[in-house]
């Protein structure tokens, strides 16, 4: 990221604070410090766009009551491989980590676990989610459809659905998970904002104005006339996302992200998870064995100019998180100011002080 600056917060510090913030908003302990952990885990691996930043606008939900912390979700139709969970709007971290648990336990069982969510707040990065499930020995799939209507499929220009992000965890050796998880759009809807609030150019292929003519601008994107989000990869991103649409949304009982879009909620989230336990097709060493031999492999290739290394998912968020746990958490200086009057607001005291100051994002 070019422009803008950055501070640095202790990993530890920047987690207790967040916390703080989410409980001093009425939610009980446990859901905030878990909430918390996953928005901060966000920037430790790299996003930004699904880390503390979102911290604030998660607050602002609450005080308007677009996410209610009263209710926790429940579930509202079960057999014994699947469920059915109403989110009851309910902050979407303890929704989403709820409906993981109890597809992982299905699976723990029966040897596959399938839970979909309706109603659910914004869930943050599904890699947090599918990994619990890598955790365990199992393959972990999930697919969002996120409320809202942004993006347009292949050929048009007006949006149907959200970005609606897909996500797969397979288990590898000691931890060494492949961890893919990406919107279904060319850009997320918050990596978009990022770089308006930069002032930098949107690239290429990613946004089309009101008139349907490939654009740049964020804010010809904007509007008026509002403009679209295009899919990536053309037609094959656009299936992926009718998709996530289907399993996030329509099976669920969600319902379809642009009518939360036209109700102007659009950060309810229908989710989709599944869980499936390696060891009811092999034994689980045998198979991480093979994994590790497949990352092996995929190191092993000749690297193709303006490369330095070949990865797998997963990889770069690891490394990352190491460097970033022992050294500070970077945060925008203007993200760390809507919290510091979030905290002044909530009365939370105890403002962590920032490690150092850079003067360019990088």
């Amino acid at each position: 990221m070019r422009g803008g600056s950055l501070i640095k917060i202790a990993y530890v510090d920047l987690v207790s604070f967040a916390g703080r913030l989410l409980s001093a908003a009425g939610l009980m302990q446990e859901h905030a410090e878990a909430t918390a952990r996953l928005l901060v885990r966000g920037d430790l691996d790299g996003y930004p766009g699904h880390g503390i930043r979102r911290l604030a606008g998660y607050l602002e939900r609450v005080k308007r009551g677009v996410t209610q912390i009263t209710e926790p979700p429940t579930i509202i139709r079960e057999g014994k491989t699947t469920a059915v969970m109403d989110g009851n709007l309910y902050i979407g971290q303890v929704v989403a980590l709820e409906a993981m648990q109890l597809a992982i336990a299905k699976a723990a069982e029966h040897g596959v676990g399938m839970v979909c969510v309706r109603r659910s707040g914004h869930v943050g990065r599904l890699a947090d989610y599918v990994e619990l499930a890598a955790d365990r020995g199992m393959i972990g799939i999930a697919a969002v459809s996120v409320g809202g209507g942004n993006v347009a499929p292949y050929g048009a220009m007006e949006p149907v659905g959200g970005t609606n992000p897909i996500a797969v965890g397979i288990p590898g050796k000691d931890g060494e998970h492949i961890i893919f998880d990406a919107a279904t759009a060319a850009m997320s809807r918050s990596e978009i904002g990022q770089l308006a609030a930069r002032g930098e150019p949107i690239p290429p292929g990613v946004l089309l104005d009101g008139e349907g003519v490939p654009t740049t601008d964020f804010d010809a994107f904007v509007g008026p006339p509002r403009g679209a989000i295009l899919p990536f990869g053309g037609h094959k991103g656009s299936a992926l996302n009718l998709i996530a649409e289907v399993l996030g949304g329509i099976l669920s009982g969600n319902g379809l992200g642009r009518e939360w879009a036209d109700k102007g909620a659009a950060a309810v989230n229908g989710l989709w998870f599944q869980a499936i336990d390696v060891r009811e097709f092999a034994e689980l060493d045998a198979f991480e064995a093979k994994v590790e031999e497949l990352r092996s492999f995929v190191h092993s290739r000749r690297r193709a100019r303006g490369f330095d290394e070949v990865r797998l998912p997963g990889e770069r968020a690891r490394a990352l998180a190491a460097v970033r746990r022992s050294e500070g958490v970077p945060v925008a200086d203007a993200d760390w100011e809507a919290l510091v009057r979030s905290a002044e607001e909530l009365s939370v005291a105890d403002v962590p002080t920032p490690l150092d100051s850079r003067g360019a994002q990088d």
